[in-house]
C-alpha cells in the first residue's frame, strides 16, 4: 500500500474519530443542558400547581383537591402527569391523578418530601425516564397534602438519539470526503515526487553515469531532495570516470612493469643460453662416449639410462641454439608420436626424483594407444613442468596418474594427483607470468610457458576441476 493511501486512511480514521468524539460530547452536553432546563421547568410547574392547589383547597379537602387538579390538567399538562395526596389522621391517601391508566403510589422521594416538609426533586432513568418533583401542600404552618409531579424525558432522549444518528452520518460523510481530499493531495504532492525519485534511484544500479536524472516536481522539500540527488549522481559519475582512468593507468603501469621484467628475463636468458651452450655440448660428447663404453662392457640398462639423459641434454641444447639464433623457442616439428610412449619416457627420466620425493607415478592401466601430431620434445617439456609441480605439491605417499584418450580430431593426455588441490585465490592467477606460490624457489613461468607451447602445437593446456587433488588436460591434434 502506497504512502498516499496510508495517509488517506489515517486521515479518515483520525477525522472520523475526532468528529465522532466532538459530536458525542456536543450531543451529551446539549442533552444535559436540556435535561437541566426541563428540571427547572418541572420545579416551576410544581410550584405553580402547588400554589393553585393551596388556594383552591386550603384545608386539603380531597374533593376540592381532585377538582382543582382536574381543572389544571385540562389547561396546562401535556408531557406531565400529577397526583395529589390528602393528609388524614392515618397518613396520606390519593385524592386525584391526571393519569387514569395507572394508580400512583407514594415513592421514596415523596416520603422524603413529607418527612422533611421541603420540595424534593429526583430523576428516574428506568424504562420511563422522567423528572419527579414532590411538593408539600399547606399554609406554611401545617402540611395538608402532597403534590407529586412527573415530567417525562423520553421525548428528549429520543430526540438526542436521532440527533446522534444524524451527527454520526454527517461525521462519516465528512471523514470520507476529507480522506478523499487528503488522498488526492498526497498522491499529487507526495506520491508523484517519490515515484519519480524512486525510478531515478532504481536506474542508478547500473552506474551513476547511466542513471537518469530525478525529475524536480512536487513541493519545495521534494524538489530540494531531487536536486540534491542529481548533484550526488553527477559527483559519483565524475568519480567513476576518475576511477576508471586511474584503473586504466595502473593497468598500463603494471603491463609496462611486466614487459620490463620480460625484457630483463629475455636478456638474462640470452646470457644464460650463451654461457651454458658450451658446457652442454661438452656434456653431450661425454655422455655419448659413456654410452659407447657401457655398450662395449655389456651394460644395456645403464646405457638406456644414459640415452634418457642424452635425450634431455639434446633437447636443452636445441632450446639454447634456437634462443641464440632467433631469441625464441625452437619451431615445433610435425611428427606423429604415441602419447603413451612420451609419458612413459618422461616417467623413466623422473624416476630418481620421484623416489626421492616419496611419490609414485604411473600410466593408467588399460589406456588405449593414442597417437598425436606435433613435436614430442615440446610435449616432454610440458609434462616435465606439470609433473614437477605435482611432485612439489604432494606429500610423501602421494600418487600421480597419467591418462590418455582421443575424441574426434583431438587427442589428450591428463596429469592427475591426489594432493591438496589448488585454492580459489591461486586459480585466479593461473597462467599469469611470475605468479607463484613457491616463494623464492619458483619463477612463476612454468604454467605460462607450458600453455604457450601447447597452443603453439595447435592444442591447449586446461585445468579441470576435480573433487580432490589437481587435474591437467593437455589437448593436441590427433594423428590422422
Amino acid at each position: 500500500m502506497g504512502l498516499s493511501r496510508r495517509l488517506a486512511i489515517f486521515a479518515a480514521c483520525m477525522a472520523a474519530a475526532l468528529v465522532l468524539v466532538v459530536t458525542e460530547v456536543s450531543v451529551t452536553l446539549s442533552e444535559r443542558s436540556r435535561l437541566e432546563d426541563l428540571r427547572l421547568e418541572a420545579q416551576a410547574v410544581a410550584s405553580t400547581l402547588a400554589d393553585y392547589l393551596n388556594r383552591a383547597a386550603p384545608t386539603g379537602h380531597p374533593a376540592a383537591l381532585h377538582a382543582a387538579l382536574a381543572a389544571w390538567a385540562g389547561l396546562h399538562l401535556r408531557q406531565t402527569s400529577a397526583a395529589v395526596y390528602s393528609k388524614s389522621s392515618s397518613g396520606f391517601f390519593l385524592a386525584g391523578a391526571t393519569d387514569s391508566t395507572s394508580t400512583p403510589t407514594l415513592s421514596a422521594g415523596d416520603r422524603r418530601a413529607i418527612v422533611q416538609e421541603v420540595e424534593t426533586v429526583w430523576q428516574d432513568a428506568g424504562d420511563r425516564p422522567a423528572w419527579h418533583v414532590a411538593e408539600p401542600l399547606g399554609n406554611g404552618r401545617r402540611v395538608t397534602g402532597l403534590l407529586s409531579l412527573r415530567v417525562s424525558t423520553a421525548g428528549l432522549h429520543e430526540s438526542a438519539r436521532a440527533e446522534r444518528r444524524r451527527s454520526y452520518l454527517l461525521a462519516g460523510t465528512a471523514a470520507l470526503l476529507l480522506a478523499g481530499g487528503i488522498g488526492w493531495l498526497t498522491a499529487r504532492g507526495v506520491g508523484v515526487p517519490l515515484r519519480a525519485l524512486s525510478e531515478a534511484m532504481a536506474g542508478a544500479y547500473a552506474g551513476a553515469r547511466t542513471a537518469p536524472a530525478a525529475a524536480e516536481v512536487g513541493p519545495d522539500e521534494f524538489r530540494s531532495l531531487a536536486r540534491r540527488y542529481n548533484e550526488l549522481r553527477a559527483a559519483l559519475a565524475e568519480r567513476e570516470r576518475e576511477s576508471e582512468a586511474r584503473a586504466a593507468l595502473l593497468a598500463l603501469e603494471e603491463r609496462a612493469r611486466g614487459l620490463e621484467r620480460l625484457a630483463l628475463v629475455d636478456e638474462a636468458s640470452a646470457s644464460f643460453a650463451h654461457e651454458i651452450g658450451t658446457p652442454l655440448n661438452t656434456m653431450n660428447g661425454h655422455f655419448q662416449l659413456l654410452r659407447e663404453d657401457l655398450v662395449a662392457h655389456g651394460a644395456p640398462a645403464a646405457a638406456h639410462r644414459v640415452d634418457l639423459v642424452l635425450a634431455q641434454v639434446e633437447r636443452v641444447a636445441g632450446i639454447v641454439r634456437a634462443w641464440l639464433a632467433r631469441g625464441a623457442w625452437p619451431q615445433p616439428a610435425a611428427h606423429t608420436f604415441a602419447l603413451q610412449q612420451v609419458g612413459q619416457r618422461v616417467l623413466e627420466f623422473l624416476e630418481p626424483s620421484l623416489a626421492a620425493a616419496g611419490v609414485s607415478a604411473l600410466l593408467e592401466p588399460g589406456a588405449m594407444p593414442v597417437e598425436a601430431r606435433g613435436d614430442p620434445e615440446l610435449v616432454e617439456q610440458i609434462l616435465l613442468n606439470l609433473l614437477k609441480n605435482a611432485m612439489e605439491a604432494l606429500p610423501q605417499g602421494g600418487e600421480i596418474r597419467l591418462g590418455t584418450g582421443r575424441e574426434g580430431q583431438s587427442a589428450w593426455l591428463t596429469v592427475s594427483d591426489n594432493g591438496p588441490g589448488i585454492s580459489e585465490e591461486v586459480k585466479q592467477q593461473l597462467f599469469h607470468p611470475f605468479a607463484t606460490t613457491k616463494g623464492p624457489l619458483g619463477s612463476g613461468l612454468g604454467l605460462t610457458v607450458s600453455r604457450r607451447l601447447a597452443r603453439g602445437l595447435g592444442g591447449d593446456l586446461i585445468h579441470e576441476p576435480t573433487d580432490r587433488g589437481t587435474r591437467w588436460r593437455l589437448v593436441l591434434p590427433a594423428a590422422a
